[in-house]
């Protein structure tokens, strides 16, 4: 799988730009704010259906981008993806309404429309044309942060191999959603109804549907990761060493069995009605499940060095690239936005040997290409980007 061209018009300080790729290391190189790390993101875009760096589509149109009243500023992203199935045209368009020269685009909103092909899908449907790996070094967050750092991680991965996953993440979105909302009623109102238990049984089943399949298929895909990312630790860390993935389900799954863990949760959201009630909102289940990456004997994120955390990251991403393959016997396009720069010798060594395996691509952005060996620069395609302009410097 790759990306053999990829089009932006009016996209972030992109006012045009046409790209042709190939398999392999494309490096893009140049100032920092130059619009290198905005290429990527308009690579995660066309998988993903959003950004990995904003949740705001309005910032994703470039500011000049001519409008009128009648013809709102208009951001399109196009790439054409090379497939075991044969070639597929993907486009992501943002349409800016309101004020698009205001501040961030804040004084407007933003409607978006995702093709596969030309026809209109929705984000479910565009999802898995291409898969991608988006590795930064704010990326830390995922050993550092919030659980939810984590479980986003998680969840991006496998939407981009499980349709059914994502639309049952969805569903339970929009039902702890309405759940909560009743909840955060009673709670203002300072009562509940008599058939308060009822009500929440009903949306306990609702919860229980979608949350059993996320459960499960979340603690079989943290089992894969855990046995591709030891190796990859040991190696990058140089030294035979631990290095555990663990799920940490807030409900605990005592079993591989939809029905007997919808059961399972069914009756743990009945025995915390009360807590939910006094706190108007919906206290357990799956969207506060959390992962633990440790070498077992001490969580990583808390304790680990900022060596040992790089190279938590760095396996956790290269597994997630394995998982991928596996599943679907496709590499995924590999992005890494100046990560290089941030990683020792040992590290960067292994990180370039992977980039030249058979079949993936990879495109990465650096400021410079002095962290870069004379063989990978012979090998690697090379754009110099200055100010929302590239140039290809191996043609």
């Amino acid at each position: 799988m790759q990306i053999t061209t990829l089009n932006l018009r009016n996209f972030r300080n992109y006012a045009r730009l046409d790209l042709v790729l190939r398999s392999g290391a494309t490096l893009f190189y140049g100032p920092n704010a130059a619009g290198k790390t905005s290429i990527l993101e308009a690579v995660a875009l066309l998988a993903l259906s959003r950004s990995p760096r904003t949740h705001s589509d309005r910032e994703l149109v470039f500011w000049q981008a001519e409008h009128t009243p009648e013809t709102p500023a208009t951001a399109r992203v196009t790439g054409l993806i090379d497939r075991q199935h044969g070639p597929t045209r993907l486009d992501v368009i943002i349409q800016q309404r309101g004020d698009v020269h205001s501040l961030g685009g804040a004084g407007g909103t933003a409607t978006k429309v995702l093709r596969v092909d030309q026809k209109p899908v929705r984000a479910s449907d565009l999802l898995g044309f291409l898969r991608v790996v988006f590795f930064a070094p704010t990326d830390l967050e995922l050993l550092t942060g919030a659980p939810n750092e984590r479980r986003r991680w998680l969840d991006a991965m496998l939407s981009q191999l499980d349709h059914h996953y994502l639309r049952m993440l969805n569903q339970y979105t929009k039902v702890i959603t309405q759940r909560n909302a009743l909840l955060r009623q009673w709670r203002e109102r300072g009562r509940t109804p008599r058939n308060a238990g009822s009500e929440l049984a009903f949306w306990d089943e609702q919860l229980a549907q979608s949350g059993a399949y996320i459960s499960i298929t979340r603690a079989h895909a943290i089992s894969e990761l855990r046995t591709l990312a030891q190796p990859i630790y040991a190696k990058i860390s140089d030294k035979e060493t631990n290095f555990l993935i663990d799920y940490l389900p807030n409900i605990p799954i005592l079993s591989s069995s939809e029905k007997e863990v919808s059961d399972q949760l069914i009756a743990a959201y009945h025995s915390s009605h009360s807590d939910d009630m006094a706190r108007g909102q919906t206290s357990i289940g799956p969207h506060r499940d959390d992962i633990q990456v440790s070498d077992g004997s001490m969580d990583l994120g808390t304790f680990g060095s900022r060596g040992q955390q790089r190279s938590g990251v760095m396996a956790l991403k290269l597994a997630e690239v394995e998982l991928m393959t596996q599943r679907t016997s496709e590499r995924p396009v590999l992005l890494l936005d100046d990560v290089l720069s941030e990683l020792d010798v040992q590290r960067r060594r292994h990180l370039l040997a992977v980039m030249s395996l058979p079949d993936q691509q990879t495109l990465l952005t650096a400021t410079g290409i002095e962290d870069f060996d004379a063989q990978f620069l012979r090998t690697a395609k090379l754009m110099r980007v200055d100010n929302a302009h590239v140039f290809d410097l191996s043609s």
